[in-house]
């Protein structure tokens, strides 16, 4: 179940990044095709094949307090009325839309085949992981920078606001796929206007480029208050345990840190995300459980101690960008004892997705399994909440005046720097 949770997780991001990244096809405007009954009749097929895998599959069998059968009673006759295939697509996803936080996303077999097609880690733009914030006016900010990328030589930054593309600003509209905005075709530019916390905005120009989309591992001993501090990257890949634990052996042969900080307000889910070998890593024992509409499968796991990862004091900083794995390596810390957590309330992103082919070569990603911790809470329905809130977004500081990592400085040393 846990490879479940891991794989298919990364596959919805993967469709949702898809799609955010420009890479669905679209088919020019055309006169709209007078439905027949075959297509009718097919797309009837497709529906009810969708409706039934919710209906069997969905992780919760109260279906996150949606009337399924209501739904389905609305939704039909729409279909029975005769739809063009465009039509129809909009139509399967709003009865989709129904269900809670995008726990079932449809793809026509054109976007699918296009996916499975095009190397979506590569694009061309200016090289930013980025998130969308609705308030206090909709606008995007740069959770990392890729190494050498047009973004880091402009000089982009964690924590800077793009406020607007070529002098138009960002509207609710964009929330569901805002890189579109700033990626284009090779050999041409974007203008942004761009704001550092504390800073007036500013306008900067941008060539874009081929960009290959990675980060890394950031941190290491912070010799002058023996402490280690890492930032785990937004996309991590399978070696991130390794990297951590091989870092705090070769501290170890020096020194005692005072704690260990694992920032990972930016961290986000995927296929390499190397959860069961983080939680032995810093973990022992009974860590939650992973469960179906009619299952379950206990986390236990062996702990492994490398420099000290089972003993150190631990702070765990997290906010509404750490989803999926590194909600669920957090939360199963917190619940177990071993590590406080620091920041801002995460989203619950954490179920894992299965793929259900559908009858005319289209799919769908849908929800079918979850996390609860030790103390019985439900990840995925209440999101983790920090042992200790500090009411600052990712957005709202410059680096050098974090104070969600002042809060862990205080929590680890009794004071501040």
């Amino acid at each position: 179940m846990l490879k479940r949770l891991i794989v298919h997780t990364g596959l919805v991001l993967a469709a949702l990044l898809a799609a955010a990244c420009g890479l669905v096809q679209r088919t020019p405007p055309t006169a709209t095709p007078v439905p027949t009954i075959a297509a009718t009749e097919r797309q009837l097929t497709v529906f009810d094949a969708a409706w039934e895998a919710v209906r069997d599959q969905y992780v919760r069998a109260d279906y996150g307090g949606v009337n399924w059968d209501a739904v389905r009673a609305l939704y039909r006759p729409k279909m029975q009325a005769g739809l063009s295939d465009g039509d129809f697509a909009l139509t399967l996803r709003a009865m989709l839309a129904a269900l809670p936080n995008n726990q079932a996303v449809y793809q026509t077999r054109a976007e699918r085949l296009a996916q499975e097609t095009t190397d979506s880690t590569t694009y061309h733009g200016i090289g930013a992981f980025i998130a969308f914030r609705q308030t206090p006016a909709p606008h995007v900010v740069i959770l990392a920078v890729v190494e050498d990328s047009p973004a880091q030589r402009a000089g982009l930054a964690p924590h800077d606001n793009i406020l607007a593309i070529n002098g138009a600003p960002f509207t609710l509209e964009d929330e569901a796929s805002p890189a579109e905005k700033i990626r284009g075709l090779p050999d041409t530019s974007v203008t942004l206007t761009v704001q550092t916390p504390g800073s007036d905005p500013r306008e900067v120009t941008i060539a874009r480029e081929q960009i290959t989309a990675t980060d890394v591992l950031r941190g290491g001993y912070l010799e002058s208050l023996n402490l280690a501090y890492y930032r785990v990257p937004v996309a991590s890949s399978a070696t991130l345990a390794d990297n951590l634990a091989a870092d705090l052996d070769q501290i170890a042969q020096s020194a005692t840190p005072a704690g260990v900080i694992i920032d990972l307000r930016v961290a986000r889910s995927g296929g390499g995300w190397p959860l069961t070998n983080m939680l032995a890593l810093f973990g022992d024992g009974a860590l939650g459980e992973f469960y179906t509409r009619d299952s379950s499968e206990q986390l236990t796991l062996a702990g492994v101690d490398v420099g000290g990862s089972q003993t150190l004091p631990l702070v765990l900083l997290v906010g509404p960008d750490t989803e999926g794995s590194p909600e669920i390596f957090a939360a199963a810390l917190q619940a177990s004892g071993r590590a406080v957590v620091i920041g801002q309330a995460t989203p619950g992103s954490v179920e894992g997705f299965e793929e259900v082919a559908l009858p005319d070569g289209s799919r769908l990603f849908l929800a079918t399994s979850s996390f609860r911790t030790t103390a019985n809470a439900d990840l995925a329905t209440s999101g983790l909440t920090p042992d200790q809130v500090v009411a600052a977004d990712w957005d709202s500081f410059p680096p050098d005046a974090d104070p969600v990592i002042d809060a862990a400085l205080q929590e680890l040393l009794g004071s501040a720097p």
